[in-house]
């Protein structure tokens, strides 16, 4: 008999492709708030998880075994400048979330950022690292994974840059993250369009396709890991770098992509030069293996052209 996985945010790049690799393992369920997926084979409600009534309603009523929370507000610049949104919804909701897991028995998983650290470390950041935040949204997220390390069956997930192609179900739709395209996907439509864009040079990173991200969950969830793991291909690059790779894999005019910095761009909100993760906690414990930078690009060309 499959388990019940609930997936909170299926409306998003990490949900939705959470629930379309899960339906073969789990029995799965899930919500969403403004975006609705529209899957046929997923149970779905629409949900605003800081409404703890119908939270607590609503999972009372499913019972799921495993609920894995992809709900967030990720734009680091809005929550630098709206706390009490970020709050209620990095915070607030995931205090929630595990109160109503743990009284109800359920394994909760949090999905977390790179953000936790301040990003002065030399080398990638590995999981025994004393988070640092030093913006906001890195605060929220590193209460979040305290809320949810209450209970030792839990499981958080940090990732990195993430990028990929949302479904088409879900273009063009607004977010209630604060941030509707991932900046692989703005970029790419960018130059679609010959706009020119300006790409920091200043920030290295270990940037992973979605599809990749959402497989190392469902991978550690089967396992039923717990504890924290990050989830990132062994890449260090700038943004800048990065983004031109991608547009010479595509064959897009990489020449409209202009070098600048965080500075130059007047970012409110403080952000370390190192966002690389390392991986060799989930690759060495659970035998997990991360697709390549070419493999990752030409899943993600497939996904364009169909």
């Amino acid at each position: 008999m499959k388990k019940k996985l609930f997936i909170l945010g299926i409306g998003g790049l990490t949900g939705s492709k959470l629930a379309m690799l899960a339906i073969n393992d789990f029995e799965v369920y899930g919500s969403y708030n403004l975006r609705n997926p529209k899957f046929t084979f997923v149970e779905s409600v629409r949900l605003d998880i800081s409404d703890t009534n119908k939270l607590k309603e609503t999972l009372s009523n499913i019972l799921p075994d495993i609920l894995i929370n992809a709900c967030a507000i990720n734009n680091v610049d809005f929550c630098e400048t709206h706390h009490d949104e970020a709050k209620k919804i990095n915070i607030d909701a995931v205090e929630q979330l595990y109160k109503i897991s743990d009284s109800l028995g359920m394994k909760l998983v949090h999905l977390s950022s790179d953000s936790v650290f301040d990003g002065t470390k030399r080398s990638p950041y590995v999981e025994e690292d004393i988070p640092n935040p030093i913006n906001y949204y890195g605060y929220t997220k590193l209460m979040g994974e305290k809320m949810t390390l209450q209970n030792s069956n839990n499981l958080v997930v940090r990732t990195t840059v993430l990028y990929g192609w949302l479904i088409k179900t879900l273009l063009n739709l607004p977010s209630s993250s604060m941030k509707p395209d991932n900046f692989v996907q703005w970029l790419i439509n960018k130059l679609i369009s010959n706009e020119k864009v300006k790409i920091i040079t200043d920030e290295i990173s270990s940037p992973i396709v979605v599809d990749d991200y959402a497989r190392s969950i469902l991978h550690l969830v089967k396992g039923n890991h717990s504890g924290i793991f990050h989830s990132a291909p062994k890449i260090q690059i700038t943004r800048y770098d990065f983004c031109i790779k991608i547009a010479n894999f595509l064959d897009l005019d990489s020449k409209l992509i202009q070098a600048t910095t965080n500075k130059e761009l007047g970012r409110n909100s403080a952000t370390g030069f190192n966002k690389c993760l390392d991986s060799n906690k989930i690759t060495n414990q659970t035998n997990f293996q991360f697709l390549s930078l070419e493999e990752s690009f030409n899943l993600l060309k497939k996904q364009i052209s169909s």
